[in-house]
């Protein structure tokens, strides 16, 4: 019994070395590599996640992906597939506003901003106007009724938040500020006005200044020349990977440095367009149930928190926090999201089922 026991698990050990062989991947301790040596076989639902991704990589012809998964500030998982790797630079399109919300919150936390200053007090609108009782929450949660131009039209019309600015006395809104919802870049163009003004710098010196130089970001992580404050960062996934891990600690830094106050997360985190009729939005998000400053809500609970958040942006790229799992989960391509959607959240689940397996 005992010799067929061992030649049960010695073709089990086989059949997944395999399987591994087939996918061009080994996963150690939850790290996808290429296969270049023999090494003990990997868990097989771990193996199965590298080969939802590979599947996705097949189908589309991505060029890469990386992937990244960290339960209970643990590696749960973490792939680098193709062209990119830990290092590599990727715009990541609507994924920006996540982090261009943090950046609005240092501000909100010092008393420098505050999430309910108006156009009108800020002088942007005059007072009395329709847009002067937009304030900075709805031009983060895209609740202000401003106009969501393409992101194309919005880099020749508005390419700095200043010229963004000075065009809102001019612009019709396409409903009272905070009773509509509608997707785009530009409220969140004149946000960056707000920031530009409070800081006395331009965003990107401000961004490093109180967000990149303290948790150590590379050179690389700064917005770039288009789709503006909404849409143009430029991060590689290991910058990301340190942004959401600040996130999911509430403001501490990996290195145990405190960015934001806890305080910063509590406000950014509430689904601020609840009771917004939806004028606009991306297919892959009808299902979420809100927003909140430049983050999605999942889901959302009975007091208006939102346990799950994210920020997927267009180019595919996925950043995801679930708070009551501990599971933060990111993966960067440079591709279409609304091609890869069904893939990631396929993704998603798998991860979630194996953090699950896990508590």
């Amino acid at each position: 019994m005992e010799s067929a026991s061992i030649s049960s698990k010695l073709l089990d050990r086989r059949r997944l070395l395999a399987q591994a062989a087939t996918l061009g991947v080994l996963l150690v301790a939850g790290r996808p590599r290429l296969l270049n040596a023999a090494a003990a076989p990997p868990p097989v639902d771990l193996q199965d996640i590298t080969a939802l991704i590979q599947a996705a990589i097949q189908r589309h012809g991505l060029d890469g992906v990386s992937a990244v998964a960290l339960h209970h500030g643990q590696t749960l998982y973490r792939g680098y597939f193709g062209d990119i790797g830990p290092a590599t630079p990727v715009p990541v399109a609507s994924a920006s506003k996540w982090v261009a919300g943090l950046l609005v919150m240092s501000f909100v936390a010092e008393g420098r901003l505050r999430l309910d200053l108006t156009l009108g007090q800020a002088g942007i609108a005059p007072n009395g106007t329709p847009a002067a009782a937009i304030t900075l929450a709805q031009l983060m949660s895209h609740t202000s009724g401003l106009p969501t131009p393409s992101p194309r039209r919005q880099d020749r019309r508005y390419a700095t938040s200043a010229d963004a600015a000075r065009a809102v006395p001019g612009l019709d809104l396409s409903g009272t500020p905070g009773t509509v919802f509608a997707y785009g870049g530009l409220s969140m163009q004149v946000a960056g006005f707000l920031v530009e003004q409070a800081g006395g710098a331009d965003w990107n010196s401000l961004f490093r200044r109180r967000i990149a130089d303290p948790l150590g970001l590379s050179p690389a992580c700064r917005w770039g020349d288009k789709w503006g404050v909404a849409g143009g960062l430029i991060a590689t996934p290991d910058d990301y990977e340190r942004i959401l891990c600040m996130i999911m600690a509430k403001g501490l830094s990996p290195a145990g440095r405190r960015i934001l106050p806890e305080s910063a997360f509590v406000a950014m985190e509430r689904n601020l367009s609840a009771s917004a009729k939806r004028l606009s939005l991306p297919d892959a998000a009808e299902s979420l149930a809100g927003y909140g400053v430049g983050l999605w809500c999942e889901t959302a609970a009975s007091d208006g928190s939102c346990p799950i958040i994210s920020s997927p942006g267009a180019f595919g790229t996925y950043p995801r926090i679930d708070r009551p799992r501990d599971l933060t989960i990111l993966l960067v391509v440079k591709d279409r999201l609304r091609r890869l959607v069904d893939e990631w959240r396929g993704v998603i689940t798998a991860l979630t089922a194996v953090a699950d397996r896990q508590n």
